[in-house]
């Protein structure tokens, strides 16, 4: 790699992104609601990383690119969905995407990267960010040429923030310092102190650190992992007594869902179990046992013995494919008893996901078989076992899947289906558009508990430009547009009236 030649400016650059990268975070973000503002911090960080990168070395390398491409572009789902428990998913994943981007920094291709450096994200890449903060504060003065120039920014750096902190703290005692801070703080975009000032040193910690790393990082430092120390081999017998046993197992049960194209399911057959129950029971299960069934393949495949002979790894490898076959087989049918269940009793948020998980995980599954021919599970499975993850989790937040689940509920009415009002009309803003749209074609006595819940609706301010949210924006427009009843007060409780003797 080529080593930088102006380590100075390279620095400057990095103090000067990681400054306004956190002065613009705070100035957004602190106090607001999620939205606009989001993506545009984190394109701005990325991008502050990027540029302390390239002014270094003069290139980016692809991972680097890669990372902070996909943590971009997943935050811009802040600003299209409000439904429940997304936001903190999105910040999550944005995290560990920023995260593994620090402490990847000089890995030059994409195969380079494993998914044994996400159980580390949490725990190295802070403590790499705020060592190389604290190096780069401390070293600050140190590149000022004069010594009394050098003396006053280490006294600077000392004295401004007690100052500022004492100030914020007596404020409140004295009424010409509350007046004077007020003044200060109305000449800023509503700067409230001193919450919003330890947000920007926060802030700037975090930029300032990943900038510098940018700079100073010439060649990656992957963490080492030590060897496994008495590391257990699964000898053939064994192997085999597995693989057979769960294999036929599991073959079974395929037979039997093919079977049951031409025959009744069991609850025609007398059974006692409702085609709910058989429905029911049948996604969750049948889901977790592919996951169980896939990571005994997994460590069956880490403890095969190394002496194995090639006919026995021969047979190994196709009860492997077998297991594997079947698995597949087993979440088409678990996707299929999902899709009988929507059908006879509506969609929901839970199902949508549930389906969306098989999916993942018979990607997952397939990139496993790509591993059984080599003998050994390599490093690019676990990395491409986390794309799959992370691609399937983008299209979730990126896709208005609440939208979805009203208007296929409100379709199945034309065949006389259930209808759950109740259920609809808890989901968050995503759902209102669709929900006030088709309002017409929902029965009246559902239609009524669906307006109702919609006048009662209370959803986010958003007032600003960077609090913008697609969903806030379009439910707030629909409800605009909507001729429906008002929010019936709230009936306060009678006050019991004491009778003195």
């Amino acid at each position: 790699m080529t080593a930088h030649t102006d380590q100075p400016r390279s620095t400057k650059i990095a103090w000067i992104c990681a400054v306004i990268t956190a002065a613009l975070g705070a100035t957004i973000l602190f106090s607001a609601e999620p939205g606009l503002n989001w993506p545009i911090w984190v394109a701005a960080a990325c991008a502050s990383l990027l540029i302390a990168r390239y002014s270094s070395i003069g290139r980016v390398e692809l991972p680097l690119a890669i990372l902070c491409t996909w943590a971009t572009i997943l935050s811009v789902a802040f600003a299209l969905t409000t439904a429940d428990a997304f936001p903190g998913f999105i910040l999550l994943a944005d995290a560990m995407l920023l995260g593994l981007a620090v402490i990847t920094l000089g890995a030059e291709r994409w195969a380079d990267l494993s998914a044994k450096l996400l159980a580390t994200v949490p725990f190295l890449a802070p403590m790499r960010v705020f060592a190389t903060t604290a190096q780069e504060v401390a070293g600050a003065p140190r590149s000022v040429s004069s010594p009394r120039s050098r003396a006053l920014v280490r006294g600077g750096l000392i004295t401004v923030p007690l100052v500022i902190i004492l100030v914020a703290l007596l404020a409140s005692a004295d009424p010409i310092l509350s007046w004077g801070t007020g003044r200060i703080a109305s000449w800023l975009p509503d700067w409230s102190f001193p919450p919003r000032l330890v947000f920007f040193l926060f802030l700037l910690a975090l930029t300032l650190g990943a900038n510098a790393l940018g700079v100073r990082q010439l060649s990656v430092r992957l963490p080492q992992y030590p060897g496994i120390p008495g590391r257990i081999w699964i000898g053939m017998t064994e192997q085999r007594m597995i693989l057979w046993s769960t294999a036929v197992l599991l073959w079974v049960f395929v037979g039997l869902q093919i079977s049951y194209f031409i025959h009744p399911p069991p609850a025609a057959l007398g059974t006692g179990i409702t085609f709910a129950e058989y429905a029911r029971r049948g996604f969750g299960e049948l889901s977790f046992a592919a996951t169980i069934v896939g990571a005994i393949i997994i460590i069956l495949q880490y403890a095969r013995p190394a002496d194995l002979s090639s006919r026995d790894r021969t047979t190994l490898q196709r009860l492997d494919f077998a297991l594997l076959l079947a698995l597949e087989l087993i979440l088409i049918s678990a996707f299929r008893r999902v899709l009988l269940y929507e059908q006879a009793y509506g969609f929901t948020e839970a199902r949508v996901i549930a389906q969306a998980y098989m999916a993942g995980m018979a990607l997952a599954l397939a990139a496993l078989a790509r591993e059984i021919p080599r003998g050994s599970i390599s490093v690019s499975f676990g990395r491409r076992v986390a794309e799959i993850a992370l691609a399937v989790f983008t299209v979730l937040a990126f896709w208005n899947f609440q939208a979805w689940i009203v208007n296929r509920n409100v379709d199945r009415l034309a065949s006389g289906a259930q209808f759950d009002a109740s259920y609809l009309s808890r989901l968050s803003a995503n759902a209102i558009p669709a929900l006030i749209e088709r309002l017409p074609e929902i029965p009246q006595p559902q239609r009524d508990t669906v307006e109702r819940r919609i006048a009662c609706r209370r959803l986010p301010r958003n007032e600003r430009w960077f609090e913008w949210n697609r969903s806030v924006s379009a439910a707030r427009s629909a409800m605009a547009n909507w001729k429906g009843p008002t929010c019936p007060p709230k009936v306060q409780p009678a006050t019991p009236q004491t009778v003195d003797d």
